[in-house]
């Protein structure tokens, strides 16, 4: 996908149109009874970028992310329009989380979704089964075909754990495991769906200065040399700023900022709201 023109304005609509962009919502809504947990936002994250979405707890970060990959379904209102999830510019607002998955969209989790008595190559091969499974009949009919499947399946297993380098760790389980080697696990298994966007919600999150260096430099290598999109919940707004392309912040559930990180980290109601600083 080429990129997309951007509009410009820290308060301004949409930087990508959603419904061009390789992941985008228009004017989604959130209720959970009388909590709006996401008030009327609309998002267009271009194809390659890399965005943060930040702001103070209780603003709606993750459960925009929930919506996004189809945790939640969004509010239905009496405009059409609204309410509406794209992902490379196809409407998947009623598509379930492991068609969305299927179709490209990865998620990791601030809350570890592993198990945790399991080893590692168990938790990554699991997760091959939610992009490609050969049905009962088709196994049956063709036990060879479905043997070549899980050798390969099987390799590039083998390929995610060289890569983010977890060989030493594959027979271990993840129980045994500190955080941050924890935390590549779920990497692995977001890249074992071979998403073209991924979710990362708080992906550094209680790690140590090295493990997250560890972490920023495999998201890194991901964006800038394979091209994935990301989409990144981060509070320490040192790593935002540093890897970002641009920055959104939510506060109760909706918009108030978006751009190039330096300024909205500058704007007078972002540092009030978001950094405490009038």
């Amino acid at each position: 996908m080429a990129r997309t023109q951007r509009t410009t304005g820290l308060r301004s609509g949409p930087h990508v149109p959603p419904e061009q962009a390789a992941l985008g919502c228009r004017e989604v809504t959130k209720t959970f009874g009388a909590i709006t947990a996401v008030d009327g936002v609309s998002i267009g994250i271009d194809d390659g970028e890399w965005v943060s979405i930040v702001g103070p707890n209780g603003a709606g970060k993750t459960t925009l992310l929930n919506v996004l990959n189809g945790f939640y379904q969004p509010d239905r209102t009496d405009d059409s329009e609204a309410g509406r999830i794209f992902l490379d510019g196809e409407d998947v607002t009623d598509a379930k989380t492991h068609e969305r998955a299927r179709a490209g969209l990865g998620r990791t989790f601030q809350g570890l979704e592993l198990y945790e008595e399991e080893d590692v190559l168990e938790n990554i091969m699991s997760i091959r089964a939610v992009r490609e499974q050969p049905g009962l009949l088709s196994a049956l009919a063709y036990f060879r075909s479905g043997r070549q499947l899980e050798a390969e399946n099987m390799s590039r297993v083998e390929e995610i754990i060289d890569y983010l380098e977890l060989w030493e760790h594959r027979h271990s389980t993840v129980a045994s495991l500190p955080l941050g080697i924890q935390r590549r696990v779920d990497l692995a298994r977001t890249l074992a769906l071979e998403p073209d966007v991924v979710l990362l919600d708080e992906a550094m999150s209680g790690l140590t200065y090295d493990e997250k260096y560890d972490m920023f430099r495999f998201l890194a290598d991901l964006n800038e040399q394979k091209g994935l999109t990301m989409v990144m919940i981060e509070h320490d707004l040192e790593v935002v700023t540093d890897v970002s392309e641009r920055m959104i912040v939510l506060n109760q559930g909706a918009v108030i900022a978006r751009g190039d990180p330096d300024a909205v980290v500058a704007d007078p109601e972002v540092r009030r709201i978001y950094t405490g600083v009038e």
